[in-house]
């Protein structure tokens, strides 16, 4: 069997994901425009205008994104990248073990916890503002390095396929998996042989 390196896997903002993302969060801000305009008490007027300044705030940022056509993931022989969480690269040998939150198909997160997480500590401002925010239960939620597709053009299933297609086995494990394929193909108890 040839040991042919798998290819490369990119996953990049999905276009489509970000303008209905877009959309919904700028119907927010014009509904808040709304209440702010027509709002009868101070209050009102106040809830209204934040959230403007939220959801408007929001529609921006996505909006931004829908240009940015840079690899936001890459798993390859060199390991994981994730642009949102630093910008070296995390060797898959590292993680210790992943975690899947699905909302829905499109809406999932994959916590990844590894052995030695300040070896890959989190780079980018809001990604460690959130950490912060969250505390002692940030590890136990997001895990050491976390991957939303909300906004991605690939799904959670292929990112976890893509991590194990280009996860390194040593030779002991090779020989151990030649074994065990030995071993079903050769098993008297297969009723399909």
């Amino acid at each position: 069997m040839a040991d042919s390196a798998p290819e490369p896997f990119v996953a990049r903002f999905s276009v489509s994901k970000l303008l209905v993302w877009v959309a919904l969060s700028g119907a927010m801000a014009a509904a808040g425009l709304f209440m702010a305009l027509t709002g009868g008490s101070i209050f009102t007027s106040m809830v209204g205008g934040s959230g403007v300044l939220f959801f408007g705030g929001m529609a921006c940022a996505l909006a931004v994104r829908l240009f940015d056509r840079r690899p936001q993931v890459i798993i390859d022989a060199d390991g994981l990248y994730v642009r949102s969480h630093r910008e070296q690269r995390i060797a898959l040998r590292s993680i210790k073990t992943m975690r899947t939150d699905e909302i829905s198909r499109d809406m999932s997160k994959l916590a990844i916890f590894l052995f030695k997480p300040a070896k890959y500590p989190v780079e980018t401002r809001h990604r460690r503002f959130i950490w912060r925010l969250n505390g002692s239960g940030a590890r136990e939620f997001f895990g050491d390095v976390w991957i939303w597709t909300t906004h991605l053009d690939q799904p959670l299933d292929a990112i976890i396929r893509a991590i194990w297609a280009h996860f390194p086995a040593t030779e002991a494990e090779k020989r151990r998996w030649a074994r065990e394929d030995a071993t079903l193909e050769s098993d008297p108890s297969d009723p399909a042989a």
